[in-house]
């Protein structure tokens, strides 16, 4: 049984907030990740295309149990944080809003969608691609770019409440 802490909206109301969150921040000047990813029929895809203010929320929102934060230690060990490539996606030398964002991706995927490790560090790599198709230098925390949008290879800032997008 999979166990969760907070509530989100289900199935079309979540792609409908999905799509609301995308559109005010598109609003209010705030570019959202890339759409490259299409939601259709894929749950999962319609996580991937969320702003980051969402995913960071999700971060602060879901608590793990301790056999699901196995799951994601797991998922996020073996990937390089694209901000700091010499800790891993799991020990991202900081909480900045990058990291964050794939940690509260990570938590949804575990505790919504029930997928294992393997899935979850599919998703999240699928994520980064997405947030900035040519890669990432792994670097950005090291150089002084913290304070650069992730889609300029940096962290989107360190404040969750001050996305750089």
């Amino acid at each position: 049984m999979l166990e969760r802490t907070y509530r989100k909206p289900p199935g079309v109301a979540a792609t409908l907030c999905a799509f609301l969150l995308g559109v005010a921040a598109w609003a209010c000047g705030n570019t959202p990740p890339s759409t490259t990813v299409t939601a259709g029929d894929d749950p999962v895809a319609a996580l991937l295309g969320l702003p980051m203010e969402r995913l960071i929320a999700y971060d602060a929102e879901i608590e793990l149990t301790a056999a699901q934060e196995e799951i994601k230690r797991a998922a996020l060990t073996p990937i390089p944080a694209p901000c700091c490539s010499d800790r891993s996606a799991y020990t991202c030398c900081c909480q900045c809003n990058l990291g964050r964002a794939w940690w509260g991706l990570s938590k949804v995927l575990i505790t919504e969608h029930g997928q294992s490790a393997a899935e979850v560090q599919a998703n999240v790599e699928r994520w980064i691609r997405n947030v900035r198709p040519q890669g990432f230098a792994g670097d950005s925390c090291y150089t002084g770019r913290c304070s650069t949008a992730a889609r300029h290879d940096g962290c989107s800032g360190m404040n969750p409440n001050r996305i750089v997008s």
